[in-house]
């Protein structure tokens, strides 16, 4: 599996309004061409807090990719409803593919329909967009499910999955310089216990704050709530 990993920012309080319209004019035609959005969180915490949406879909290979695209830019009347009631909310928009890093667990293949998942509880995401030293993801991802993924392992909290970065920023001809980390946290208050037991814990502050951050030269972290058509919530 392959994944477009998405950023949309959308500026002045216009951030409701773009929800509204995705879902009216693209949700259900884009997963009819082939792809499935399996992620949608808006950025509550962090840079562009209010204003930033990610969204993260799914797709079989790099060549489905490349056909849902091509049926996309066939769809005029698509084309359309998009260039004149949704564009006008976006104020910039980042896209890269990305794929599972070899040691993480793959994530489902199927997925339940967005009507089924609408309404259902959902926890909070936290992102980290890691940038590391070209060609150094290899000894960075040894390192990271060796050491820091078990030692960041806690009740409420699961890894939803670490991607490097295939088609986008991040990427040169030794491979992947730029990742994705995805958590999921129950509650606020589990991600607050999370996030104080990296300071209050001297072993585990050691290893976050000096071992692991020796393999990173730059960390970007937000924290975010699903949309409410958002299959991971």
């Amino acid at each position: 599996m392959i994944y477009q990993h998405r950023q949309v920012i959308v500026r002045g309080g216009r951030l409701v309004k773009r929800h509204e319209a995705f879902q009216a004019e693209a949700l259900t035609a884009l997963d009819d061409y082939g792809s499935v959005l399996i992620g949608a969180w808006e950025v509550w915490l962090g840079q562009e807090a209010g204003c930033a949406v990610y969204q993260l879909r799914q797709f079989e290979s790099l060549a489905a990719w490349e056909q849902h695209q091509e049926r996309v830019r066939q769809d005029r009347a698509l084309s359309e409803r998009r260039q004149s009631h949704l564009y006008p909310f976006n104020d910039f928009v980042d896209t890269a593919i990305v794929r599972m890093a070899d040691a993480a667990t793959p994530l489902p293949e199927t997925w339940p329909a967005i009507d089924a998942i609408r309404g259902q509880p959902s926890g909070y995401i936290e992102q980290r967009i890691l940038t590391l030293r070209p060609d150094t993801a290899r000894d960075h991802h040894a390192f990271y499910f060796d050491k820091v993924a078990p030692a960041l392992d806690a009740d409420g909290m699961a890894l939803i999955g670490l991607f490097d970065t295939v088609i986008g920023p991040g990427t040169t001809n030794a491979g992947s310089h730029r990742s994705v980390e995805l958590r999921r946290f129950a509650d606020l208050a589990t991600w607050q216990t999370w996030r104080e037991r990296q300071e209050n814990d001297p072993a585990l502050k050691k290893l976050i704050a000096e071992d692991w951050l020796s393999h990173v030269e730059r960390v970007d972290s937000v924290l975010m709530r699903p949309m409410d058509y958002s299959r991971i919530r």
